[in-house]
Order: C-alpha cells, then structure tokens, then sequence
C-alpha cells in the first residue's frame, strides 16, 4: 500500500519486567527453576511510523519467544485499542535467553505465574502502542550504518563436532543498522536500532532475569543521544558472544555498552552526513572567524510505503533432525522426571531433569507448528520512507542471509531485522547442510532451498517497494 501524504511517527513504552523469583527456564539446561533478581528491567517498546491513513506498529519485547497464540492475541488487543490491521502490527523478540518463561505449555514451577504474565502481555502491549499512537507527529526518517565485533560466528568445529562457539573465522554481519527518526522540529522521536549477535552471554548457571546486551545496549544509547530506543535482533541465527554462557553480568554490561556506544556515534551523525558548510556570519577577531549554521535538516519524506507478504518455504531438511524421535525424548524424560522424584534425588537434578523435559516440549510444539504440508509461511515485512526502507523476516535468520538481503535491496539505506512473529525458527545457507552440521540446522525444519528461496522473496518486496 502506497501513500504520499505527510509522514508520521509517535513511541510509546512499557514495563514487562515479572517478578524477581519468577520462572526463567529458558535455556532448558538450568539446575534451577525460579530467578534469584533482576538485572536491568525488560520493556515491550513500540514505534508507530506511517500517514494518517496508513500506517504500522513496530513492537519489541526483551523476551525469548512469543507463540503464535500469543501473538495473535496482541494483534487483537492492539487493532481494538487503535484500530490498526492486525497485518500491520509487527511483533518482534530480542531472543534473550535469559527471560522469563512465557511458554503456553508450562506446566512446572510457578505455572499459575507464568499463565498470568503471559496473559498480561496483550494489554501492556495495547498500552504502548497507544501511547505511540497518540504521540504521533510529523516526522522525517534517516538512516545510518556503523560496525560492531562483540557478535562471531558461533558454529566452532571442534574436534570434528560443530559446538556452539566462537568460531572468529566464521562469516558474521558487523553492520550495526540504525533508523533516526525526528520530528520536523528536531526534537528525536525514536530510534530503531539492528544488530546480530544470539544474547547468550548469559547462560544455564545465571539465575536473575535480564535483558541481556539489547538492554544494556538500550539503556547506554538512550542515556547518551536522549532519544527513545528500540533493540531489534538482526541476522544472528549463527552469530554469538566470544565469550558467552556466563552466570555474571559482568560481560553483558561491557558487550552492551560497546554495541550501544557505537550505535550511538552512527545516530549522531546522521544529521551531519552532506550537511554544507554554509557560513552563517563572520565575527571579526585576531582572525575572521567563520560561523558555520546549523546543517540543513534532511528532506521529508515523500512517499510512504509498506507491503507484507508471505514466503512459503519448503520444511525438507534431509536431517536427521530434532524432530524425528521427539515423541518418544518426550516419554523417556518425563520417566526420568518421576524416577528421580521417587527416589529423592537432589532438587538440583530434579529440577535439571525437568528443564530437559521441557525442551522436548517445545520441540514437540515446534514440530506441530511447521509441519504442514506444502512447506511454511515466512513473513517478510517492508516499509519505504522516502529514501529510507527497512525490511525483516519471521525466522532466525543466518548472518548470510542479512548480507544477501541488504546487498541486493535497492537502496543502501536499507536496515534490516529479523526475529518477528511467533516461534521463529533457524533458516541456514545451502552450505551448512555439509556435515558435521550445526546444532541451528539440527533443529530446523527448513531445507537447503529455504534460504535463497527466502532472500529472493524479500529483495522481490523490497522491489516492489521501490
């Protein structure tokens, strides 16, 4: 859909943080059920960007996974409370592994708990996007693009095994993307922040809840450009921390505050990017001194734009997968569970042994959700503004398949972004099927077509955009 009239842009916030002992299993490999604390507070953040007749809301939340059940909860709190098509509300997940459980099938420790966060999520979610809703303004929208290394290629032959870590020779995506977006005043609205790197610097041993390195990365930026900040998760599908796993902060903080330092410098110089150097007036002194005035501000933009199409990719991974003896991993660890409980075993490894079960769980509703026949919708979501467009996809995406994508779109101010929609999954390269496969293409059920099947699909809807 296609409009030229004046563009506008609003934000809106809220808190999603739960409880400090709440249910933060997400790892599946914890000794442990319950969090011990907080380490900085979780947000589901929203930017409504568009015209008065058509628009889109982009919302993120500090969390793991959404199902598609909850998803299309939100989508129905937020289309009542602005009255947006449900296919313009975008949703989008950090994947921070060290959040709260929102799983529908958790039935463990704090089940009632984790029912009652989850069930809060449509209403909070509502609420920030009215407030972006309601803050709309006139906007203009720019673009920029820095580097960042805190993120490797995570898949390390070692030892004739692929591992999950740091692999430096491996192929990453430096690129730190970054959407400014001003009101005609001047005055920041937002920024839209993209880089890939898994938020796995903590690990199975930490037991307090946090955001990870987009919330620390979050947090730094706004504390040093003033404007809002939205973190949203690029091609990180096979891309880490060098050092990750850990059960301390310590390292969130310092990766965090890199990342957000340099998206920072990448913001505040977009203004300046061609600006002239016009002298304004000359003040006589020793020397003439010449005053420079203030850099033009950036054209509006005239055209708005947003399509989003579904990419129906094959599930044929040749395997062996994840999904082939999951009924029967689900039998025998939920056996294990109530021998351990028999006999009395140590809390600590019941409570492993339960973590174990409930990664079969998942696996199970995974293999449920995309073994449909004739292959799985992918989303791709588009949006043009002016000379400015952004483009994502419902999936896990390896770093290649970011490059690919902003290589080929038509514009070189083109942020990419991936981790929307429900329960995404790993997309690999044609080339990761060569043996020893990684644990990303063990647990997909994409095939090897997938990938280019799914950067053709979006550089078609980026055309289509331009």
């Amino acid at each position: 859909m296609s409009d030229d009239g004046e563009l506008l842009a609003g934000f809106g916030r809220t808190d999603i943080t739960p409880a400090p002992n709440f249910p933060n299993g997400m790892w599946m490999a914890q000794k442990h059920l319950r969090a011990t604390g907080i380490h900085r507070r979780l947000y589901a953040s929203c930017v409504v960007v568009g015209t008065a007749s058509n628009a889109v809301a982009l919302v993120n939340y500090d969390l793991t996974i959404l199902s598609a059940k909850q998803v299309a909860a939100i989508r129905d709190a937020i289309h009542e409370r602005i009255g947006l098509p449900r296919d313009r509300i975008w949703l989008y997940v950090t994947h921070n592994h060290a959040a709260p459980v929102t799983q529908d099938f958790y039935d463990r420790e704090g089940a009632d708990e984790v029912r009652k966060y989850v069930q809060s999520l449509p209403a909070l979610s509502a609420k920030a996007a009215e407030q972006a809703w309601k803050a709309r303004q006139p906007a203009r929208v720019s673009s920029g693009r820095g580097k960042c290394h805190i993120g490797v290629n995570r898949d390390r032959n070692h030892h004739g095994r692929v591992i999950t870590g740091p692999n430096p020779g491996g192929f990453a995506d430096p690129e730190v993307g970054v959407l400014r977006i001003d009101a005609v005043s001047g005055k920041p609205i937002a920024a839209i922040v993209t880089y890939g790197c898994h938020p796995t610097y903590l690990g199975p041993t930490s037991t307090v809840i946090s955001p990870d390195y987009p919330g620390v990365t979050r947090d730094v930026f706004e504390g040093l450009t003033h404007a809002p900040c939205v973190f949203l998760q690029a091609g990180a599908g096979n891309v880490g921390p060098f050092r990750g796993f850990l059960g301390d902060t310590a390292e969130v903080e310092r990766c965090g505050t890199i990342l957000g330092c340099e998206a920072a410098q990448v913001y505040l110089s977009i203004p300046a990017n061609g600006a002239e150097a016009r002298i304004e007036h000359v003040i006589e002194s020793g020397a003439p001194l010449g005053i420079v005035g203030d850099p033009p501000q950036p054209k509006q933009a005239a055209m708005f734009r947003v399509i989003s199409r579904d990419v129906r990719l094959p599930t044929d991974n040749p395997g062996p997968t994840v999904y082939d003896t999951v009924e029967n991993d689900i039998k025998v660890s939920g056996e294990k569970v109530e021998r351990l409980r028999a006999s009395n075993a140590p809390e600590a490894e019941v409570q492993h042994a339960t973590q174990q079960f409930l990664r079969h769980r998942l696996r199970l509703d995974r293999k449920r959700m995309y073994g449909v026949e004739g292959g799985f919708p992918v989303e791709v979501g588009a949006i043009r503004m002016g000379d400015v467009y952004f483009v994502s996809v419902a999936c896990e995406a390896f770093a290649e398949l970011a490059v690919a994508i902003k290589d080929r779109a038509p514009s070189r101010q083109t942020v990419f972004a991936a981790y929307e929609g429900p329960d995404v999954i790993y997309i690999a390269p044609e080339a990761a099927f060569e043996p020893p496969v990684s644990m990303e293409v063990f647990n997909s059920p994409f095939g090897p077509r997938a990938a280019q099947m799914l950067v053709d699909g979006a550089v078609g809807v980026l055309n289509e955009l331009s």
